[in-house]
Protein backbone atom coordinates (compact mmCIF):
# COMPACT_ATOMS: atom_id res chain seq x y z
CA UNK A 1 0.00 0.00 0.00
CA UNK A 2 1.32 3.21 -1.24
CA UNK A 3 0.11 6.81 0.25
CA UNK A 4 1.02 10.28 -1.27
CA UNK A 5 0.25 13.26 1.13
CA UNK A 6 -1.22 15.59 -2.03
CA UNK A 7 -1.67 18.27 0.81
CA UNK A 8 -0.98 18.95 4.57
CA UNK A 9 -0.01 22.08 6.16
CA UNK A 10 3.91 21.79 5.97
CA UNK A 11 6.27 20.99 3.01
CA UNK A 12 8.48 18.33 2.43
CA UNK A 13 11.80 19.52 2.94
CA UNK A 14 12.48 17.81 -0.64
CA UNK A 15 9.20 19.27 -2.00
CA UNK A 16 9.33 22.76 -2.26
CA UNK A 17 8.25 22.97 -5.56
CA UNK A 18 4.55 21.60 -4.11
CA UNK A 19 1.86 23.82 -2.08
CA UNK A 20 0.91 23.79 0.93
CA UNK A 21 -1.64 25.00 3.10
CA UNK A 22 -4.48 24.26 6.45
CA UNK A 23 -5.76 21.39 5.30
CA UNK A 24 -4.93 17.24 3.90
CA UNK A 25 -5.39 15.12 1.06
CA UNK A 26 -4.09 11.79 0.70
CA UNK A 27 -3.78 9.77 -2.81
CA UNK A 28 -3.63 5.77 -1.99
CA UNK A 29 -2.46 2.66 -4.33
CA UNK A 30 -4.25 -0.28 -2.85
CA UNK A 31 -3.60 -3.74 -4.95
CA UNK A 32 -5.88 -2.96 -7.95
CA UNK A 33 -7.94 0.23 -6.91
CA UNK A 34 -6.56 3.78 -6.14
CA UNK A 35 -9.01 5.25 -3.27
CA UNK A 36 -8.73 9.50 -1.87
CA UNK A 37 -8.89 10.36 1.55
CA UNK A 38 -10.02 13.95 1.66
CA UNK A 39 -9.33 17.22 -0.76
CA UNK A 40 -7.96 20.22 1.30
CA UNK A 41 -9.42 23.54 1.91
CA UNK A 42 -8.94 24.29 -2.05
CA UNK A 43 -7.18 23.04 -5.38
CA UNK A 44 -3.87 22.80 -4.18
CA UNK A 45 -4.20 18.42 -4.11
CA UNK A 46 -5.31 18.90 -7.63
CA UNK A 47 -2.66 21.11 -8.52
CA UNK A 48 0.23 19.04 -6.49
CA UNK A 49 -1.06 15.84 -7.91
CA UNK A 50 -0.41 17.06 -11.11
CA UNK A 51 3.27 18.03 -10.15
CA UNK A 52 3.59 14.52 -8.55
CA UNK A 53 2.23 12.49 -11.50
CA UNK A 54 -1.02 11.48 -9.75
CA UNK A 55 -3.42 10.27 -11.97
CA UNK A 56 -6.92 12.04 -9.93
CA UNK A 57 -8.98 10.22 -13.12
CA UNK A 58 -7.95 6.91 -12.16
CA UNK A 59 -9.51 7.52 -8.04
CA UNK A 60 -12.21 5.22 -7.54
CA UNK A 61 -13.63 6.68 -4.92
CA UNK A 62 -13.09 9.47 -2.15
CA UNK A 63 -14.13 9.75 1.47
CA UNK A 64 -14.04 13.22 3.32
CA UNK A 65 -13.62 12.28 6.95
CA UNK A 66 -15.69 14.76 7.81
CA UNK A 67 -18.17 18.17 7.07
CA UNK A 68 -15.23 20.96 7.36
CA UNK A 69 -14.03 22.98 4.71
CA UNK A 70 -9.69 22.07 5.43
CA UNK A 71 -11.03 18.05 4.16
CA UNK A 72 -13.60 18.89 1.94
CA UNK A 73 -13.13 22.31 0.44
CA UNK A 74 -11.47 20.87 -3.51
CA UNK A 75 -14.58 18.68 -3.85
CA UNK A 76 -15.40 21.36 -7.01
CA UNK A 77 -12.19 20.59 -8.51
CA UNK A 78 -11.76 16.69 -7.44
CA UNK A 79 -15.35 16.63 -9.96
CA UNK A 80 -13.65 18.49 -12.49
CA UNK A 81 -10.75 15.90 -12.64
CA UNK A 82 -12.49 12.77 -11.84
CA UNK A 83 -16.00 12.21 -13.58
CA UNK A 84 -16.87 9.05 -12.25
CA UNK A 85 -15.59 8.30 -8.52
CA UNK A 86 -18.19 8.17 -5.59
CA UNK A 87 -17.49 10.74 -2.51
CA UNK A 88 -18.54 9.63 0.64
CA UNK A 89 -19.31 11.54 3.53
CA UNK A 90 -21.42 10.44 6.84
CA UNK A 91 -24.66 11.21 6.75
CA UNK A 92 -25.51 14.31 9.64
CA UNK A 93 -28.24 16.65 10.46
CA UNK A 94 -27.98 19.69 8.52
CA UNK A 95 -26.19 22.78 10.45
CA UNK A 96 -23.98 25.28 9.90
CA UNK A 97 -20.36 24.12 11.19
CA UNK A 98 -18.78 26.92 12.76
CA UNK A 99 -16.07 28.29 14.80
CA UNK A 100 -16.21 30.59 17.83
CA UNK A 101 -13.04 32.44 18.64
CA UNK A 102 -13.28 33.64 22.27
CA UNK A 103 -10.24 36.10 22.02
CA UNK A 104 -11.68 37.99 19.35
CA UNK A 105 -15.22 37.13 19.29
CA UNK A 106 -15.83 36.43 15.79
CA UNK A 107 -17.67 33.66 14.44
CA UNK A 108 -16.05 32.18 11.12
CA UNK A 109 -18.62 29.04 8.68
CA UNK A 110 -15.86 26.14 8.41
CA UNK A 111 -18.73 23.95 6.89
CA UNK A 112 -18.85 22.01 3.06
CA UNK A 113 -20.30 24.52 0.27
CA UNK A 114 -23.73 23.74 0.33
CA UNK A 115 -23.71 24.76 -3.30
CA UNK A 116 -21.33 22.16 -4.50
CA UNK A 117 -22.91 19.91 -2.29
CA UNK A 118 -25.85 20.33 -4.35
CA UNK A 119 -24.82 20.92 -7.40
CA UNK A 120 -22.71 17.18 -7.22
CA UNK A 121 -25.73 15.42 -5.10
CA UNK A 122 -26.06 12.25 -7.89
CA UNK A 123 -21.84 11.81 -7.19
CA UNK A 124 -22.37 11.75 -3.75
CA UNK A 125 -23.48 8.90 -0.81
CA UNK A 126 -23.86 9.62 2.75
CA UNK A 127 -22.73 6.55 5.24
CA UNK A 128 -24.68 6.12 8.26
CA UNK A 129 -23.38 2.15 9.24
CA UNK A 130 -19.90 1.06 8.96
CA UNK A 131 -19.76 -0.06 5.37
CA UNK A 132 -16.78 -1.45 2.99
CA UNK A 133 -16.93 0.93 -0.54
CA UNK A 134 -14.08 -0.96 -2.02
CA UNK A 135 -12.31 -4.18 -0.97
CA UNK A 136 -10.24 -3.31 2.12
CA UNK A 137 -11.41 0.37 2.41
CA UNK A 138 -13.71 0.46 5.45
CA UNK A 139 -15.51 3.84 6.76
CA UNK A 140 -16.75 3.20 10.44
CA UNK A 141 -19.60 5.82 11.37
CA UNK A 142 -19.46 3.57 14.71
CA UNK A 143 -17.15 5.63 17.07
CA UNK A 144 -16.91 4.94 20.41
CA UNK A 145 -16.68 7.43 23.49
CA UNK A 146 -14.29 5.51 25.74
CA UNK A 147 -11.93 8.21 26.09
CA UNK A 148 -12.39 12.21 26.32
CA UNK A 149 -12.88 14.01 22.95
CA UNK A 150 -10.00 17.13 22.57
CA UNK A 151 -11.00 19.70 25.01
CA UNK A 152 -9.89 22.13 22.50
CA UNK A 153 -12.85 21.15 20.16
CA UNK A 154 -15.25 23.47 22.55
CA UNK A 155 -14.74 26.43 20.41
CA UNK A 156 -16.38 24.55 17.29
CA UNK A 157 -20.24 24.56 17.59
CA UNK A 158 -23.09 23.70 15.05
CA UNK A 159 -25.79 26.14 14.03
CA UNK A 160 -29.56 25.63 13.27
CA UNK A 161 -31.90 28.38 12.91
CA UNK A 162 -31.48 30.11 16.26
CA UNK A 163 -30.12 27.89 18.08
CA UNK A 164 -26.19 27.01 18.69
CA UNK A 165 -25.22 24.17 20.31
CA UNK A 166 -21.75 22.24 20.71
CA UNK A 167 -20.37 20.43 17.45
CA UNK A 168 -21.06 16.37 18.73
CA UNK A 169 -18.40 15.70 15.12
CA UNK A 170 -21.34 12.82 14.29
CA UNK A 171 -20.43 14.01 10.89
CA UNK A 172 -16.80 12.18 11.46
CA UNK A 173 -16.04 8.64 9.85
CA UNK A 174 -12.68 6.73 10.39
CA UNK A 175 -11.20 5.08 7.50
CA UNK A 176 -9.37 1.99 7.73
CA UNK A 177 -7.37 0.41 4.89
CA UNK A 178 -6.54 -3.20 5.06
CA UNK A 179 -2.95 -3.85 4.31
CA UNK A 180 -0.69 -7.20 4.27
CA UNK A 181 0.92 -6.05 7.24
CA UNK A 182 -2.47 -5.23 9.35
CA UNK A 183 -4.63 -2.01 9.57
CA UNK A 184 -4.07 1.41 8.22
CA UNK A 185 -6.37 3.93 10.08
CA UNK A 186 -6.84 7.35 8.59
CA UNK A 187 -8.10 10.06 11.04
CA UNK A 188 -8.87 13.24 9.23
CA UNK A 189 -8.73 15.58 12.45
CA UNK A 190 -9.77 12.55 14.89
CA UNK A 191 -12.49 15.59 16.50
CA UNK A 192 -13.71 12.46 18.50
CA UNK A 193 -10.65 11.65 19.74
CA UNK A 194 -7.81 9.69 18.06
CA UNK A 195 -8.17 7.11 20.97
CA UNK A 196 -11.53 6.76 20.27
CA UNK A 197 -10.95 6.20 16.67
CA UNK A 198 -8.40 3.34 17.52
CA UNK A 199 -11.15 1.88 19.44
CA UNK A 200 -13.55 1.78 17.12
CA UNK A 201 -11.40 0.15 14.71
CA UNK A 202 -10.73 -2.74 17.04
CA UNK A 203 -14.47 -3.44 17.44
CA UNK A 204 -15.54 -2.92 13.77
CA UNK A 205 -12.08 -5.25 12.77
CA UNK A 206 -11.45 -7.44 15.97
CA UNK A 207 -8.26 -9.25 15.84
CA UNK A 208 -6.66 -7.28 13.01
CA UNK A 209 -3.04 -6.13 14.33
CA UNK A 210 -2.98 -2.25 13.54
CA UNK A 211 0.32 -1.38 11.27
CA UNK A 212 0.16 2.45 11.16
CA UNK A 213 -2.31 5.35 12.13
CA UNK A 214 -1.87 8.45 10.25
CA UNK A 215 -3.46 11.83 10.05
CA UNK A 216 -4.86 14.86 12.20
CA UNK A 217 -5.58 14.50 16.02
CA UNK A 218 -6.51 18.03 16.76
CA UNK A 219 -4.37 18.65 19.95
CA UNK A 220 -3.48 22.64 19.00
CA UNK A 221 -5.59 23.73 21.77
CA UNK A 222 -4.56 20.50 24.49
CA UNK A 223 -3.28 20.94 27.77
CA UNK A 224 0.39 19.38 27.12
CA UNK A 225 0.16 17.13 30.02
CA UNK A 226 -3.05 15.58 28.33
CA UNK A 227 -1.51 15.09 25.10
CA UNK A 228 1.37 13.06 27.14
CA UNK A 229 -1.44 10.35 28.45
CA UNK A 230 -2.49 10.41 24.92
CA UNK A 231 0.85 9.67 24.11
CA UNK A 232 1.23 7.31 26.74
CA UNK A 233 -1.97 5.10 25.97
CA UNK A 234 -0.95 5.09 22.18
CA UNK A 235 2.33 3.34 23.29
CA UNK A 236 0.92 1.11 25.01
CA UNK A 237 -1.14 0.02 22.08
CA UNK A 238 2.18 -0.91 20.55
CA UNK A 239 1.16 0.68 16.72
CA UNK A 240 4.99 0.75 14.56
CA UNK A 241 3.68 3.47 12.89
CA UNK A 242 2.25 6.63 13.43
CA UNK A 243 2.69 9.45 11.38
CA UNK A 244 0.77 13.27 12.36
CA UNK A 245 0.48 16.70 11.67
CA UNK A 246 -2.09 19.08 10.45
CA UNK A 247 -4.45 19.91 13.15
CA UNK A 248 -2.47 18.30 15.47
CA UNK A 249 -0.13 21.26 16.60
CA UNK A 250 3.60 21.71 16.78
CA UNK A 251 3.93 21.68 20.36
CA UNK A 252 1.56 18.79 20.62
CA UNK A 253 3.69 16.70 18.07
CA UNK A 254 6.79 17.67 19.98
CA UNK A 255 4.95 16.12 23.27
CA UNK A 256 3.87 13.23 21.31
CA UNK A 257 7.37 12.50 20.52
CA UNK A 258 9.19 12.64 23.35
CA UNK A 259 6.91 9.71 24.31
CA UNK A 260 6.56 7.45 21.00
CA UNK A 261 10.44 8.20 19.82
CA UNK A 262 10.96 6.63 16.54
CA UNK A 263 7.32 5.27 16.10
CA UNK A 264 6.52 8.99 15.79
CA UNK A 265 6.64 11.13 12.23
CA UNK A 266 5.69 14.39 10.90
CA UNK A 267 3.45 14.53 7.93
CA UNK A 268 4.32 17.27 5.39
CA UNK A 269 2.79 17.46 1.40
CA UNK A 270 4.90 15.35 -0.84
CA UNK A 271 5.57 13.06 1.92
CA UNK A 272 5.01 9.17 0.12
CA UNK A 273 4.54 6.37 3.07
CA UNK A 274 4.46 2.50 1.91
CA UNK A 275 2.97 0.53 4.66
Amino acid sequence: MRITTLLENSLHPNRTDLKAEHGLSFFIELTDKHFMSDVGASAYFAENAKQMGVDLTSVDALAITHHHYDHGGGLERFFQENPSATVYLRWAPKADYIAEEAHSMSVKYIGLDQAVLEKYANRITYLSENTEILPGVHLLTTISSVYPKPSGDNRLKMRSGNQTVPDTFAHELVTVLVGEQGLVILTGCAHNGVLNLIEATRQALPGQPIQAVIGGFHLRHENLRAVQQIGEVLLNMDIPEIYTGHCTGDDAVAVLKSVLGDRLHRLHTGLVITV
